[in-house]
């Protein structure tokens, strides 16, 4: 269901909205449990006749502690509201191909934790395991008969286990390697074993066939690939594009700024290659590194699409060089006939990095996606591909559309606004209306929710800054209400906590229920990162005028909501996760915002801690302060570094990290993944300044488990309702909690009453 009110620029206007809102003041607000339960729709593909689509529920289970998947097969032409037919449900879902002429799907499942090929004919709604293997499978693809099959396995070591020693190496010590340490942490890649499969008449499979990816260049061969992705065959199973890392890039390619990029943070480079699987040799697929989306091969499989920075040397790349000098990311579409190698631009600056057209019409022409809300029909001519149709959704500012799919005659995707989930909707080109198909989480209807509002304000440098303000249900004019801050932005998806990426720590719709304003960013139509980076302030070394930016945007959002009479700039919390949770410790040193509580998560520092545990990490602190912590350059790391500065944070600060798996080693120390962030923990225990530390063992960057993420929802809602309301949950799980933080509150109030004394002291000489 839509808001009663409209998504509106004017806070005034929003406000006076929102004081007629009365009917929904008796229904339960939105609980960090109501926010773990959410269903999303995590990939949709259609049929090659465009009128059938296949789509992936993700639904959490708390009490078992796993994400179920659900896989929906629905008829596009029905326009009833129903979730369509439930084909299978599983632990772990992905990877749909259509195949047999629309009759089955393949995909894979993790089945007592493997990930293996299963079909499923939806015709007799018989699911039958293509092949048995032992191990996991990464990728496959298969050609469009389901007769032959290309996968990948990933190597158990992973490329990147520690080493094993010998016995002499552990009896006589070994050397350490800094230039290996010293690698960026993303050029280890996966290794991986390829292989083919055929089936024979009787549909038997036979045994699978490793294959030999050759370097176009160097013409070294390898079976044990690194990081394989985008894996395609192509329709009559006589090619296998995909994208593997390596080394031995022509030296004429390192004028193109994509490639500089790569050599510098990169020890292999991604190359797209294909695979002829009668002659088992390897060709280049288009003559540039770092190719965004699997290829998309035409019905007859002579070519295939692409979404690429630019082939080196082409008249492309000049034209994005002139257009954008310094820009890597520029991705246009490609089409690439296999025979000759030709390339032809379709379509320049695409929307969706990662998908290729939508739709590959009979006669040729294709469908692709535009614009956020709009698609094109291209037909190619002897002068390259031109659009003759095109039609666009029709909605409004706070509807976010995605996972667009179209035949070209009717629209098919995910719907959603900040406030309603997931939704399949359908859209009949020239009707003035979206239609919902699905309505995967009744329940989130009955709860009262906050309304979000649009607000906007300024820097000091002049950048227009635009925010998504969650204002309490039942919102009381005239009253000043606490804030929360969210340093990570939102693209207008659907937020109860922080949508479909399980970002942790983040609680909008919670917070906002139990009264607290909920601020975070947003970005309008068009935008471009070029223009935060054009209003930096200046002066600053290296990259440190990134932190001062964002510090300066949550500066003024204080200013401007507290001017405005809605919130206590006394009581005002900021959550940072990931790079983020920098910039908040980097604002609780210098804003001039007296924060009352922060949580920084899972993020990088730019400290000493890093700089000496993670030796691939060195060079990028050496960029953020102009140099290394020593020297000329010290007196930066001084003035800015959160290691240098420990004795300026005053503000409670609840840090959540994560270990990958990593358990505690050794009885009575720390687990070794904390290491790089006890500097801090360390630092503020030892001034005696308030502070607590989660840490989640299994858990990696973004939480997949319902019930950590379900603790560090409630974990923050507590924290928050603690310092900024004086706000105590009855029979909180842990039933310390509260009796600790007593205590950090003591701590904060003779930090406060040290620091006063300070300031009304004659300084010093």
């Amino acid at each position: 269901m839509y808001s009663a009110c409209r998504f509106v620029f004017n806070i005034g206007l929003v406000l006076s909205c929102l004081r007629g809102i009365s009917l929904t003041a008796q229904l339960p607000g939105v609980s960090p449990g109501d926010c773990v339960q959410i269903k999303y729709i995590t990939g949709l593909w259609m049929n090659m006749a465009g009128t059938q689509v296949a789509y992936l529920v993700k639904s959490p289970s708390v009490e078992m502690n796993t994400n179920e998947y659900q896989l929906y097969v629905k008829d596009v032409s029905n326009p009833t509201v129903s979730n369509g037919t439930l084909l299978m449900t599983g632990v772990e879902m992905s990877d749909i191909q259509w195949f047999d002429h629309d009759r089955r799907i393949a995909l894979l499942v993790s089945i007592g934790g493997i990930k293996k090929l299963i079909s499923i004919d939806l015709e007799t709604d018989v699911s039958e395991l293509a092949f048995p293997t032992d191990q996991s499978i990464g990728y496959f693809s298969m050609d469009a008969a389901g007769n032959t099959v290309t996968y990948s396995i990933p190597d158990p070591i992973q490329g990147r286990a520690a080493p094993e020693l010998t016995a002499e190496q552990v009896a006589s010590g070994y050397r350490i390697d800094f230039e290996e340490l010293e690698k960026n942490v993303n050029g280890a890649f996966v290794l991986n074993s390829v292989y083919i499969r055929r089936r024979d008449a009787r549909g038997i499979w036979g045994p699978p066939l490793g294959i030999a990816i050759e370097n176009p260049f160097t013409h070294l061969k390898t079976m044990r690939i690194s990081g394989v992705n985008f894996l395609s065959m192509s329709p009559d199973g006589k090619r296998i594009a995909l994208q593997y890392s390596t080394d031995g890039i022509p030296d004429d390619w390192s004028k193109n700024p994509t490639v500089q990029l790569g050599k510098r943070n990169l020890a292999l480079l991604p190359l797209p290659v294909l695979y002829d699987v009668d002659s088992g040799t390897t060709s280049l697929a288009f003559k540039m590194i770092f190719v965004y989306s699997k290829p998309v091969w035409s019905r007859d499989s002579l070519s295939f699409f692409i979404n690429s920075p630019s082939p080196i040397g082409s008249r492309w790349e000049e034209e994005d060089l002139h257009d954008h000098p310094a820009a890597t990311n520029d991705v246009n579409m490609f089409h690439v006939t296999v025979a000759s190698g030709a390339v032809d631009e379709v379509r320049r600056h695409v929307v969706s990095l990662r998908d290729g057209p939508m739709f590959l019409l009979p006669m040729g022409d294709i469908v692709v996606q535009s614009s956020r809300t709009s698609i094109v029909r291209l037909h190619e001519t002897p002068d390259g591909w031109r659009e003759i149709d095109h039609a666009s959704l029709p909605g409004r500012a706070t509807d976010r559309f995605y996972k667009l799919t179209s035949n070209g005659a009717e629209i098919w995707g995910v719907h959603e606004t900040v406030t309603t989930p997931d939704a399949l909707f359908s859209y009949k080109l020239g009707q003035d209306r979206i239609s919902l198909l699905t309505n995967l989480n009744p329940q989130y209807g009955e709860l009262r929710t906050a309304s979000v509002d649009k607000v906007q304000w300024t820097t000091s440098e002049g950048l227009n800054v635009s925010g998504l303000l969650f204002v309490p249900p039942g919102y009381a004019e005239g009253r000043r209400y606490p804030l929360v801050i969210q340093t990570k932005p939102n693209l207008g998806w659907f937020t109860c906590d922080f949508g479909p990426f399980r970002e942790p720590s983040f609680a909008a719709q919670p917070l906002a229920s139990a009264g607290i304003m909920y601020l975070v960013r947003t970005f309008d139509e068009g935008y471009s990162d070029q223009e935060d980076i054009e209003k930096r302030p200046k002066g600053y070394p290296g990259g440190i005028s990134e932190a001062v930016q964002q510090m300066d945007i949550w500066d003024r959002a204080v200013d401007t909501l507290n001017r405005r009479g809605l919130i206590d700039d006394s009581r005002v919390g900021i959550i940072g996760f990931s790079r983020t949770g920098w910039q908040v410790e980097y604002d609780l040193v210098h804003s001039r915002v007296h924060y009352a509580a922060a949580t920084a998560t899972d993020n990088v520092q730019y400290d000493l801690s890093e700089y000496w545990l993670i030796p691939s990490f060195s060079n990028a602190a050496d960029q953020m302060y102009g140099g290394p912590p020593y020297g000329r350059t010290l007196e930066n790391w001084q003035k800015y570094s959160i290691s240098f500065n420990l004795d300026k944070v005053h503000t409670p600060l609840l840090m959540e990290q994560f270990g990958y798996g990593v358990h505690g080693e050794l009885e009575n120390h720390a687990p070794v993944a904390l290491a790089p962030y006890l500097e801090v923990a360390t630092g503020l225990r030892r001034l005696k300044r308030p502070m607590e530390m989660y840490y989640y063992p299994d858990e990696v960057h973004q939480l997949d488990h319902p019930r950590a993420l379900q603790s560090t929802l409630q974990r923050n809602v507590d924290w928050y309702r603690f310092w900024l309301q004086g706000y105590e949950r009855p029979n909180p799980e842990d039933p310390e909690q509260y009796k600790r933080w007593e205590h950090l509150r003591e701590l904060r109030d003779t930090d406060a009453k040290a620091s006063a004394l300070r300031l009304a002291s004659p300084s010093r000489r």
